[in-house]
């Protein structure tokens, strides 16, 4: 889940294993080939998002003057990029790679990544055991032992190769 002051006071977080952000996912053939197409373009381009009380917001910090049509499934902001009703679409990073990735050649990345935001797992407050465990298998698939398993996720559902951890001294002490 996506890492909040608010959720703090609630539960314990383990590390981060995640930095998500939003990005703008286009059709391959479409009529933009990238964000500064979209930016340049204004008024007349039209962005899917998912709707919530900060999605007008969220888009216009990446595209000013684009029109925003707000939808309440998921599916639908990817319907209307497919239908032209949307020139792109504006979703989570890890989604507009993991539709990439499942459909290969048929979408793009537009190149431009905004409103960062750290996930982690939430934990009751107060097991230290259970968030040490937590932290460990995490740290440990994102830099030791386990590394392979956790490359091999991102390259089959994000179509990311991971470089492998550096050998030597631990990076977290650097």
């Amino acid at each position: 889940m996506t890492v909040t002051g608010e959720r703090a006071q609630q539960i314990a977080f383990t590390i981060p294993y995640y930095r998500e952000g939003v990005g703008l996912m286009l059709k391959a053939d479409g009529k933009y080939a990238d964000y500064a197409a979209l930016k340049a373009a204004g008024s007349s381009v039209t962005i899917s998002v998912l709707q919530n009380v900060y999605a007008e917001a969220m888009v216009h910090a990446a595209l000013p003057e684009a029109t925003v049509d707000q939808y309440d499934s998921v599916d639908l902001i990817y319907q209307a990029l497919e239908s032209g009703r949307a020139d792109a679409v504006a979703t989570d990073q890890s989604s507009l790679a993991w539709y990439m990735t499942q459909n290969p050649g048929r979408y793009k990345d537009a190149g431009y990544g905004w409103n960062p935001q750290t996930y982690a797992c939430g934990v009751k407050r107060g097991d230290q055991d259970w968030l040490n465990f937590v932290n460990t298998a995490l740290h440990e698939a994102m830099t030791g032992v386990e590394f392979d398993f956790y490359a091999k996720s991102y390259k089959t559902w994000f179509g990311k190769d991971l470089a492998p951890p550096q050998i030597g001294f631990p990076v977290e002490y650097k």
